[in-house]
Parts: C-alpha cells; structure tokens; sequence
C-alpha cells in the first residue's frame, strides 16, 4: 500500500475543517450573515471573519492537492528549524507592537488614555499599523533572506489594504486589538 504525501494528508485536514466550519458551524452559530444593512448603513456580520477564515483555508487545502510536489519526502533539518523560528519571532513581535504600539503612543502623546481614543484617528491605527506591517514585511524579509524596499512596499501596502476594505467602509468595527484594549 502507497503511503500519502504529507501535503495531500494536510490539504485533506484543511479541507475538511474549512467545510466544517462553513456548512456546520457557521449556519448554526451566527445571528447574521456576512454583512447587514440597518438604516441603510452596512454593519459587518457575526459569519464575515469565520466564513474569510474557512475560505482561505478551503483555497490553502484545494492548492495543496492539485498543486506540483516534490518527489523527495521532507526532511527537518536545521534550516528549517532556523526558518520556522524567525517565522515565529516575527509574528510574535508583530502581534506585540499590535496590542501595546497604540496604548504606549497615547500614553506619551495624549492627553487621554487610550481606552477613550481607540476609535479615533490616528490612535486607532498605530497599533494595527506597526504590528501588520511588521509581520507582513518580516515575513516576506525572512523568505527572501534579506530586507528589501519591496518587503517594506509589501507591508505598507497589506496594512493600507486591509484598512480600507475592514476599517473605512464600517463604523462599528474595531481593527485588531482596538477592541480587546
């Protein structure tokens, strides 16, 4: 009996809990669709992160099946171990600048704390700002070997994106971590 690629095993779970999550949990659990409409104003709904969520892990599971191979089985070695670690390290610090740049910078600039001004300009970007940039621009640093004016570009641009179609279009919503903080 053939043994299965370990990609096929792993688009497989991918597949599987991204249908899960879109034709079980997501009927069941939310209150809403995607969006709603309330006085002609959208309001982003309950499934919209969940449902982004199964979808871009049904589109990683779908391009691990089809998508080309390799022919040798993977091996760990240390560069692995060396890449994964860096991988980690810049998401964690990106996560760190998301949830404290925006309270440390109202702390020495404002002249109120940053519970108040997390929805107000520019205190409500800082945090989501640094920290998406960081891990997209590190990301991209740490895949290429090096730091490069197209990372930068890359992230500048993801974090700019990410803020006009989440941000812009809804007053109710709260980029991350505005509405943990």
């Amino acid at each position: 009996m053939r043994s299965l690629h370990p990609d096929t095993v792993i688009a497989v779970i991918l597949l599987a809990f991204a249908a899960a999550l879109l034709l079980l949990w997501l009927p069941v659990d939310t209150d809403t669709g995607l969006y709603e409409i309330k006085r002609g104003k959208f309001t982003i709904g309950d499934a919209l992160a969940p449902a982004f969520a199964g979808a871009v892990m049904a589109v990683a599971g779908l391009l691990l099946l089809f998508g080309p191979r390799s022919r040798e089985e993977p091996r760990l070695d240390p560069h692995h171990v060396k890449f994964l670690s860096a991988m980690i390290a810049v998401v964690l610090l990106g996560m760190v600048l998301m949830r404290w740049a925006g309270p440390a910078a109202a702390m020495l600039f404002a002249d109120s704390e940053y519970r108040l001004l997390r929805d107000t300009v520019p205190w409500k970007y800082v945090g989501f700002a640094s920290g998406g940039f960081v891990i997209v621009a590190g990301a991209s640093s740490v895949v290429e070997g090096r730091f490069s004016r197209g990372a930068a570009l890359a992230g500048i641009v993801a974090v700019l994106l990410i803020i006009a179609l989440y941000d812009l279009p809804f007053d109710d919503l709260l980029l991350p971590p505005n509405g943990d903080v």
